[in-house]
Formats: C-alpha cells, sequence, structure tokens
C-alpha cells in the first residue's frame, strides 16, 4: 500500500489566522487613526498659539488692543476701535476659524471655567492689550470623545506654551 502524503491546512487553522489578521488590523486602525487625532489637535493648537503670538504683536505694533473669542468649535480676532470690538475681516492671518473635524474648545481664565457658546461672542473673552500683554488663560483643544487633548495656556504675561496632556480614563 502506498502511503499518502496529504499536507495542508484545516478549515479551523485557517479561520484563527484570519481572527488573528483581523484583530490586529483593527488594533493598527485605532493606533493610525489616534495619531491623526493627536497630530489634528497638535496643529490646531500650535496654530492658534501662533495666531495669538501675532495679534499681540500687532496690538503692540498698531497700539491697538486685539481679543481673542474663543467659542466651542474655533476662535476669531477683534480690535478695539472707537469704543467697541471689530471684528478682523480684512487680516487675512487673524481669519474666524470654525474647526470641522469634531474638535471642541474649553476655556479658562485665571483659573475659571468660562461656558463657552456655538457662535462668536460680541466681546472677546481674552485681550491683547496695546502692551502685548495677556491675561492668564488656557485653552484645551479635545477630541468630541474628550480622550485626546493639547493646551495652550500663558506662561506668563506674554509667553504662551502648549502642550499634548495625557487624558486619563476613569
Amino acid at each position: 500500500m502506498k502511503s499518502k502524503n496529504i499536507s495542508g491546512f484545516t478549515l479551523i487553522e485557517i479561520l484563527v489566522v484570519v481572527v488573528i489578521i483581523s484583530i490586529l488590523s483593527v488594533m493598527g486602525v485605532q493606533m493610525i487613526s489616534s495619531g491623526s487625532v493627536e497630530r489634528n489637535l497638535k496643529q490646531h493648537g500650535r496654530v492658534l498659539q501662533a495666531s495669538i503670538e501675532y495679534s499681540c504683536d500687532q496690538a503692540t505694533l498698531q497700539n491697538i488692543p486685539y481679543g481673542i473669542h474663543i467659542f466651542t468649535k474655533g476662535y476669531a480676532f477683534s480690535q478695539f476701535i472707537d469704543q467697541q470690538w471689530v471684528d478682523l475681516i480684512s487680516e487675512e492671518i487673524l481669519v474666524s476659524k470654525e474647526i470641522i473635524d469634531g474638535s471642541l474648545f474649553s476655556l479658562e481664565i485665571e483659573g475659571h471655567s468660562v461656558v463657552l457658546k456655538d457662535e462668536i461672542d460680541e466681546i472677546p473673552q481674552i485681550m491683547c492689550d496695546s502692551t502685548g500683554q495677556l491675561i492668564a488663560f488656557e485653552i484645551h483643544i479635545s477630541d468630541a470623545t474628550n480622550t485626546h487633548k493639547y493646551q495652550l495656556k500663558t506662561i506668563d504675561f506674554w509667553n504662551l506654551q502648549g502642550q499634548w496632556l495625557n487624558v486619563s480614563k476613569n
């Protein structure tokens, strides 16, 4: 009698390999999307930081206070002219930004939480006076689940610091 050498994989072995590959794929996608969330929040924070620093430079150069309006999904800038806050429309760098990727803003001024609206407030919450000074504030930019967060805060009257915050799940 001839003995047959049958080689191959059983159905169970193939299914186990497919399940392992599926699990690894899901984990990889989550890691990649988590990185993109972090990258987006950091980018929003860096752009906002540069815009605030630029507005304070302009306030000093023009001897006109600049205001920063923070709302739940973005921010805008204005100038204090003729005893009123005027939106900056002609300034290309300091345009109003509404973030559409699901990022949300929160604000604390001098340690007190500020309730933000869904639209731009008439009076800015943060002001950069004509000397370039800012009040103490913290802006948090987070994803919709509040599991990823970027913080932008004043470290003295003239300087801002941005940093990634590790949010623990409770």
